[in-house]
């Protein structure tokens, strides 16, 4: 079973992981997508991205959730009729929901090498920590998936990744932390949940009450 991973946090949060090995026909097997999201599904060229969004359907179906009540806002962030708050990633072999009542954002990435030299464009000068060896690829890029969850988190456009959010120092291998995002004057405090495999890590960012 392609479901990697299921973890249910407090207060109605979880979050679900899908490896993808599948080919598409195995993928389509069972989904009845609304027409907004056929029409979506066949703009998609790529075979990896086609199975991307399958792969993600089959998570919403995994958690009890008809991909039929499945829509998309303005700003393109994905939305459900029940209100329930929804996030979406996916990263070529694997794709990832997390579902709760409160913003939440999520997010996946695989490690590569590339993240080295992006990484002035997005890194706070308070993370300097992240420099410092063993694993600093691999800890770049949970700094990189901690951010993302945190701009789907705020559904604000315009954040500085750089200037706005910053992630507090953590260990390799740790499985929880914490970040500030500074917008107009005032500071919101969030808590992060990390993933970490061999291939790809993740985050899940909430705000704290």
């Amino acid at each position: 079973m392609p479901l990697h991973q299921r973890i249910n946090l407090e207060e109605d949060t979880q979050f679900l992981i899908w490896h993808i090995e599948e080919a598409e026909d195995e993928l389509l097997k069972g989904l009845n997508l609304s027409k907004i999201d056929e029409l979506n599904f066949q703009k998609r060229k790529r075979t990896s991205h086609r199975k991307e969004f399958l792969a993600a359907r089959k998570l919403l179906m995994e958690a009890g959730i008809s991909p039929q009540t499945l829509s998309y806002s303005q700003d393109g962030a994905p939305q459900l009729e029940s209100g329930r708050q929804l996030s979406i990633s996916h990263s070529t072999k694997i794709a990832g929901i997390a579902l709760g009542e409160k913003p939440l954002g999520f997010d996946l990435e695989e490690y590569r090498p590339k993240i080295i030299k992006i990484a002035p464009r997005f890194l706070h000068s308070k993370e300097v920590f992240i420099n410092q060896p063993p694993f600093i690829m691999e800890k770049l890029t949970l700094i990189w998936t901690a951010k993302e969850a945190l701009y789907k988190a705020l559904n604000q456009k315009g954040i500085i990744f750089s200037q706005q959010l910053c992630v507090a120092p953590f260990e390799w291998g740790e499985k929880q932390g914490s970040a500030k995002v500074f917008i107009s004057d005032k500071t919101h405090n969030f808590s992060l949940n990390f993933i970490i495999e061999k291939a790809y890590c993740g985050t899940l960012a909430t705000p704290i009450n």
